[in-house]
């Protein structure tokens, strides 16, 4: 758990934004990455979920992600 609030609390994950918005983390991801791939009414609800639990994106996390598809490009 990341306390990115300075509080004490922890930040909320794209799990916790599924939660809110009543769909899976697989949606929330794609409403990140895709956003038009997902109905506007979802988008709309992904949306006030993580407005609501002020959600940032982990850009720790991205970066590995996004190195790690590099490094697969570059070996294929």
């Amino acid at each position: 758990m990341i306390d990115r609030a300075g509080d004490g609390r922890r930040a909320p994950t794209l799990r916790d934004v599924a939660g809110a918005a009543g769909v899976s983390y697989q949606t929330v991801s794609r409403f990140l990455n895709r956003p038009d791939t997902v109905s506007p009414d979802t988008a709309h609800r992904v949306q006030h979920a993580i407005d609501a639990l002020g959600y940032v994106p982990n850009e720790a996390a991205r970066a590995l992600r996004l190195g790690a598809l590099r490094m697969r490009e570059a070996t294929s």
